[in-house]
């Protein structure tokens, strides 16, 4: 996770791992040039467990966008905060969903798809050909 030296990134409430699976986070995102991939993404800023601390640190890194837009400091017209919740398990059912579509992919796929918990925006439907 990146951590910027700006004050405006919200350093002094509780923050929670972005990564841990276990919990549901609230994910401070500002989109802005990084310099370590050479192009525009949203860099994490912080993860919180409760709405309160998250809209807060997007308040506080939209401020801080406009203050040195104000400032007359160079800003890209396109840098933004913005934030997403992960519910628990979001990050296991996602990568269940990239296994799944690499196996259909590569014609490795069985009955163990269904096993799987996959992402709300994903099924499978297992059809076969009755036996003559």
């Amino acid at each position: 996770m990146t951590m910027p030296d700006s004050p405006a990134y919200c350093w002094v409430v509780a923050r929670v791992d972005p990564a841990d699976d276990s919990i549901e986070r609230f994910i401070v995102r500002h989109y802005r040039y990084d310099p370590q991939r050479r192009g525009r993404r949203h860099v994490v800023v912080a993860a919180f467990d409760n709405e309160r601390e998250f809209r807060a640190c997007m308040e506080g890194v939209q401020a801080e966008i406009g203050r040195r837009r104000d400032a007359g400091e160079p800003v890209d017209p396109g840098e933004h905060a913005s934030g997403i919740v992960h519910e628990p398990g979001y990050l296991r059912r996602a990568a269940n969903g990239h296994l799944v579509s690499r196996a259909i992919r590569h014609g490795a796929a069985g009955q163990w798809i269904g096993e799987l918990e996959l992402p709300s925006n994903m099924s499978v439907v297992w059809a076969e050909r009755p036996s003559a």
